[in-house]
């Protein structure tokens, strides 16, 4: 058994035999597909040549995701003479990534394994996209592409109404609403219901999703979301933003969504840093208002 590491020498044949673009330190960052471990290049995916060697083998549990679906594993084998693996979402970016191989197979003697995780940005386009993979030997050509098929589902819940807060570093932010009735809406309260004099819930109930990155654990979504599937009850809604904690890092940016019936009505974004961290217990900071109307339902 041998293992086969992208050195120094692959690392310069890739610039030559790519398309001769240029890698930084940080290109990447902010690409729709995010490669841990992997090395990014800024440009178009490698040219492919028939005499390179092949992906023979693409492992995937699972080929549907979400919209900003983190630590998504991928395997597979690649053909005789391979160093590497080239990585992109076809159409998507600016670049693409490359990780090397690792052990050769037992099964298929020649062949060497490959792994890979893959992290997903917010976003990917909802819908049917496609990862390329081709392999990088050692005579300096990339292999014939490879293609698997992804289905994109979205992060945004659908429902009547959707609130939905979201941002870009793995601080812990909450989403809080203010409602008509004076009513939370926030991760200590996760529904608006109220009771009615004979103890029945009245209409116009909004849920909260989920509490996204509790106790700074990241979960890749970095959004939280409060859902009406019928008419929010009617009246003015003022929205805050917590940072519960900063997870040790100095800021994050955030943005405010308002979807009635799946469109966009009302968009708000803002920062805050470490030293805004309140455990909850704060104000929070106040972002926008928004109104809906009595027996429509319509909020803007």
């Amino acid at each position: 058994m041998r293992f086969v590491m992208l050195g120094l020498a692959s690392v310069l044949a890739l610039g030559l035999a790519g398309c001769g673009d240029s890698e930084s330190g940080e290109s990447g960052l902010n690409e729709p597909l995010r490669v841990q471990g992997g090395q990014f290049f800024e440009g178009s995916f490698p040219e492919t040549h028939e005499s390179g060697p092949a992906i023979t083998q693409i492992n995937i549990r699972s080929t549907d995701l979400l919209q900003g679906n983190p630590a998504k594993a991928v395997s597979g084998l690649a053909g005789p003479g391979s160093q590497s693996v080239a990585i992109a979402l076809q159409g998507l970016g600016h670049g693409f990534w490359v990780v090397p191989v690792g052990a050769e197979s037992f099964e298929s003697p020649g062949s060497f394994g490959w792994t890979a995780t893959l992290n997903f940005s917010t976003d990917v386009p909802v819908g049917e996209q496609f990862l390329q993979t081709a392999a990088h030997g050692s005579n300096g050509e990339f292999g014939p592409e490879t293609t698997q098929r992804l289905g994109v589902k979205s992060l945004k819940p659908s429902g009547r109404v959707v609130a939905s807060l979201t941002w870009g570093t793995d601080a812990d932010l909450d989403l809080h609403l203010l409602g008509p009735s004076g009513n939370e809406l926030s991760p200590k309260h996760p529904n608006s219901s109220t009771l009615d004099s004979s103890g029945n819930a009245r209409p116009g109930n909004g849920l909260l999703d989920h509490d996204s990155l509790a106790s700074c654990v990241p979960d890749g979504l970095r959004a939280e979301n409060v859902v009406w599937m019928d008419a929010p009850e009617a009246g003015t809604y003022t929205v805050l933003v917590h940072m519960f904690s900063a997870c040790s890092k100095p800021a994050a940016s955030f943005k405010f969504n308002l979807y009635a019936d799946g469109q966009s009505v009302l968009e708000k974004a803002g920062r805050l840093l470490d030293i805004d961290a309140d455990g909850g217990s704060g104000n929070g900071l106040f972002v926008t208002q928004f109104s809906c109307d009595e027996g429509t339902g319509t909020c803007s």
